[in-house]
């Protein structure tokens, strides 16, 4: 899989080579830590109208001595839940502390 990174405004955007040799651009949702492995969660950056969620890739992330990224396809179904649960919780932490930042404000 090939990938490219760069900034654009405050998000960060990857370009992932699909196996059928399609580019799709994504940005990066974030990167977390799962039983002390990194993972990165993508979606892509235009999605599809007609779908009413976006969807959401998951995979091991790593970097070259470079600094670029190096995504890997997670292959075991239980990493891959503990990944999913995982970015389930952050999205649960930052919608509470967006509740909170809201009601600081009134």
């Amino acid at each position: 899989m090939g990938i490219q990174g760069y900034e654009n405004e405050d998000d960060m955007f990857i370009t992932l080579e699909m196996e059928d040799g399609s580019e799709e651009e994504c940005v990066v949702l974030d990167i977390f830590e799962v039983n002390g492995k990194e993972y990165i969660a993508l979606a892509p950056a235009e999605p599809d109208e007609d779908e009413e969620e976006s969807d959401v890739y998951f995979y091991a992330y790593a970097e070259d001595g470079d600094g670029e990224p190096i995504l890997s396809d997670i292959e075991d179904d239980d990493e891959f839940e503990a990944v999913c649960d995982r970015f389930d919780e952050l999205l649960d932490e930052e919608e509470f502390a967006g509740e909170e930042d809201e009601e600081d404000e009134e």
